[in-house]
């Protein structure tokens, strides 16, 4: 779009741009509302004599016990078709049904992948969960905070950041398939180099919606803020984790 379009929430009215930011972060509460509670279910409903989460953990486990560094190939190949399913139905579909479906299996997904994270952090903290969730979503939300800021207030252009978007993420792929060739674990500094790289998505992605979002594109852009948002978590707890190895 370009700059001189009124339609663009830059350039729309004060009133509009209020309403505009408003439904947009009520959007991605919503969402993170509807992803723990969905995160919740899956560890207190039981199914035979274990909570769901425990029959897809082992599931997970089992399918990388089997194909070893390989499996998180499967994984990352399943998700990203299962994100692009999501996004196409979120940006391109006109019909609104379409787009909250596309919305929630997109937060279902983020559920299928944070399931063997979270079991794995009740494993290490002997059923203590909040001693690693609770300072690793205080350090996500404060993460968040201070790079939204940093995007309204600056009033920077952040364009160059989607071409380090597009670098990263392939050189992420890259370590991970090398990793899965040499049947090594990716440790800690790979943690820290996507909890990098998810920052940056989350700045992008806030100045993306500031400066390229129309004033129509609440859902949209809250389902580009929490698909940041919750990525820069799942790293965030991941990196905890390995730190209380």
């Amino acid at each position: 779009m370009s700059s001189d379009n009124p339609f663009v929430i830059d350039q729309a009215a004060p009133s509009e741009r209020a309403d505009f930011y408003r439904r947009a972060y009520l959007t991605v509460a919503a969402a993170f509302a509807a992803f723990a509670l969905l995160l919740f279910a899956s560890f207190t409903v039981p199914l035979g004599q274990a909570p769901l989460a425990f029959h897809y953990a082992e599931a997970v486990g089992s399918l990388y016990g089997a194909l070893g560094g390989w499996a998180t190939l499967v994984v990352l190949g399943l998700f990203w078709l299962g994100t692009s399913v999501a996004q196409s139905a979120v940006y391109a579909s006109a019909s609104r049904p379409a787009k909250l479906a596309g919305f929630l299996g997109y937060i279902l997904l983020q559920v299928a992948i944070f399931i063997p994270l979270i079991w794995m952090v009740l494993l290490k903290t002997e059923g203590r969960p909040a001693e690693i969730l609770l300072p690793a979503c205080g350090v996500t939300g404060a993460l968040v905070l201070g790079l939204t800021v940093a995007a309204f207030v600056t009033q920077a252009d952040f364009s160059f950041l989607r071409t380090v978007l597009v670098v990263g993420s392939f050189a992420a792929l890259g370590v991970v398939v090398v990793a899965a060739v040499a049947d090594t674990s990716l440790g800690t500094w790979f943690s820290l180099a996507m909890i990098a790289l998810m920052a940056t998505a989350v700045l992008y992605q806030t100045w993306q919606v500031r400066t390229q979002f129309g004033t129509g594109q609440h859902l949209e852009a809250g389902f580009a803020l929490f698909a940041a948002f919750v990525t820069l978590l799942f790293y965030v707890i991941r990196l905890f984790l390995q730190r209380r190895s």
